[in-house]
């Protein structure tokens, strides 16, 4: 039988890892889809030789090398690029991901996709659980953490229609504006509610 499946997403620095954490303090098997991406980044990789074959990203490489911050800079500069990237490596995640799930024996897997409604490719899921924050604390927590100034910050957290939409697209919301006790309690209501604790 397969595992439910459901999808931890949220906006930039809202702490959609830490509540991935807390799942995984309690036992549940967690997925994420950067970690899987950055396997299949590795040399000789499904994601490496797609980017390297496709002659769009030349600069980011030297031989067998590659620069993942010159990659960055090339996307972040190029809304093109970014969305051929995204072509290129995407389905490979999500298909690595239904591969690993397959794998396991749960009844219940949780996948952490922080780009889960912007991407094209779509992972079908039993369910998304979103995590937000406040404007304030994404501020704070986003120059902390990426050590930026705090207009850059700004231009990195996501319009307020966007999060509008995340949030009547998902089917539980988490509120992750103070502390992890609280958000601990939150997963805890949630999981009770849905028969997993």
């Amino acid at each position: 039988m397969s595992p439910s499946k459901i999808v931890i997403t949220g906006t930039i620095a809202s702490g959609k890892s830490t509540l991935c954490k807390l799942l995984e303090e309690m036992g549940y098997k967690v997925i994420s889809a950067d970690e899987v991406n950055r396997a299949l980044l590795e040399p000789g990789s499904k994601n490496f030789e797609a980017i390297k074959n496709s002659g769009e990203f030349d600069e980011a490489f030297n031989n067998e090398s590659f620069d993942k911050k010159a990659l960055a800079q090339i996307i972040f500069s190029d809304s093109q690029k970014l969305k051929k990237l995204n072509q290129l490596t995407h389905r490979n995640i999500l298909d690595e991901i239904e591969n690993q799930i397959a794998k396991l024996d749960e009844s219940v897997v949780f996948i952490e996709i922080p780009l889960f409604f912007q991407m094209e490719e779509k992972f079908v899921a039993n369910e998304v659980w979103l995590v937000v924050a406040n404007y304030e604390t994404q501020l704070q927590r986003l120059m902390t953490r990426d050590n930026i100034d705090r207009a850059y910050a700004k231009s990195k957290i996501e319009s307020q229609d966007q999060l509008l939409t995340m949030k009547e697209n998902s089917n539980v919301v988490f509120d992750n504006s103070t502390s992890i006790e609280n958000l601990r309690k939150e997963l805890e209501i949630v999981l009770k509610q849905k028969d997993l604790l």
